[in-house]
């Protein structure tokens, strides 16, 4: 009892104070190939600072912080509909098994919360078993849900106006209640309406040689219409919305003929990265890429200076875990509250801001290869075994001239 005790308030101290007490702020490089390791570029580290979510950058701009919380997308259906899967249909089983991998790395990126869009709650039918597998999480406030109110009556009154034309509305009835977990925290919305978010990036991206010029080209040879002619019904597209939730199928809705496949499938990319650019900017979070499912980052990241270390490889994470001997136990053994025990050491922190930021790829692996020469040095069983050899690495890093 003593020691669940003592797990529980580590778990409480991690999710406010371990970020602030332990992380050093570092610029991210872009993954490598595969997600593997890249060497950092020579004089582009930076001074650490403290957020800030009235919008002051500088010299925060690009740097991986562990204070920051991480979005959720990965079981987002409009995202998923992006990779060919169906996140309410025939993929659901093996889209709840790579979620639950892939919160179990999420957990490890941050010290702060794991958020997700209370949608989720109602659009997705498997959403109450994904929550009730990790339950440890959710019990301990870990795992939060955000919306404009926390009252999920009047978020469901809400919502079902803006699905009122789908064939089936998934806000047509409360969200299934959990049987073995609390229900979520609930994480404040900062921010204006999504649609309206979404609605600036729209016409922004009708600009000449904005991100939509492709898919209006490929509609104005589809429909046989002047390019400036297609613009200009698209530009429309947000108020003949009237209100209803600025996805792909009703977009197609405002339109006068069917847009073609390819253009369909860009139309529907931009408009995915549209909805995460605006939950990543208004919660200052970042978000996980390189999944086993697909990419999943709708292109954030590759281009925009903003989304500078806010989008995190996974492939470059587990990469590390094997290297370090401990991805047994992160991807199976491991209780959700030996992870978080994980995140919480120093050294363990340390090691991501290296992975995300501008430290050394071969200082790490150097620092794997020489640590590994112990004996001590072997797969991780237990959660004391997995703070050992990373512990045993980041020593060896920190021991390391330059």
């Amino acid at each position: 009892m003593n020691g669940d005790r003592v797990q529980r308030v580590a778990a409480r101290r991690d999710a406010y104070t371990a970020g602030r007490d332990l992380h050093v702020t570092v610029v991210r490089e872009p993954p490598g190939p595969s997600g593997a390791l890249a060497p950092a570029r020579p004089g582009v580290s930076r001074a650490p600072g403290r957020a800030a979510r009235d919008g002051r950058e500088g010299e925060e701009r690009g740097a991986y912080r562990r204070e920051r919380s991480l979005f959720m997308h990965y079981v987002n259906p409009e995202i998923l509909a992006c990779q060919g899967r169906d996140a309410t249909g025939h993929d659901t089983g093996r889209i709840l098994e790579q979620a639950l991998r892939t919160t179990r790395l999420a957990v490890l990126l941050t010290d702060a919360y794991l958020i997700f869009p209370s949608s989720y709650m109602f659009e997705l039918p498997w959403f109450a078993v994904f929550l009730e597998r990790m339950a440890p999480l959710v019990r301990e406030g870990l795992v939060r849900h955000t919306s404009p109110t926390p009252e999920l009556t009047a978020y469901r009154d809400l919502k079902a106006r803006e699905y009122r034309h789908d064939e089936r509305n998934p806000y047509s009835a409360p969200p299934p209640r959990l049987r073995s977990a609390p229900e979520p925290m609930w994480y404040p919305r900062f921010g204006g309406p999504t649609a309206a978010g979404i609605a600036e990036l729209w016409v922004r991206a009708l600009a000449p040689g904005g991100d939509l010029t492709g898919v209006v080209h490929a509609m104005a040879r589809a429909w046989r219409r002047p390019h400036g002619r297609v613009a200009n019904i698209l530009a429309k597209s947000p108020d003949r919305l009237e209100g209803q939730a600025f996805v792909a199928r009703f977009v197609a809705r405002t339109l006068p003929a069917p847009v073609p496949g390819d253009a369909g499938s860009l139309l529907a990319l931009f408009l995915s990265a549209a909805y995460l650019r605006c939950y990543v900017r208004d919660l200052d979070t970042a978000v996980l890429m390189d999944l086993p499912i697909g990419p999943l980052s709708c292109r954030l990241g590759e281009t925009e200076e903003e989304m500078k270390g806010r989008v995190l490889s996974s492939r470059r994470l587990d990469l590390a875990l094997r290297w370090l001997r401990v991805d047994h136990f992160v991807h199976r053994t491991a209780t959700w509250k030996e992870l978080v025990l994980l995140r919480s050491s120093p050294e363990f922190g340390m090691m991501t801001s290296m992975l995300f930021g501008n430290g050394s790829a071969d200082a790490f692996r150097l620092a794997v290869i020489g640590a590994g020469r112990s004996r001590r040095f072997g797969p991780a069983v237990t959660c004391g075994d997995a703070l050992s050899n990373v512990a045993a690495v980041v020593d060896r890093m920190a021991r390391t001239p330059g």
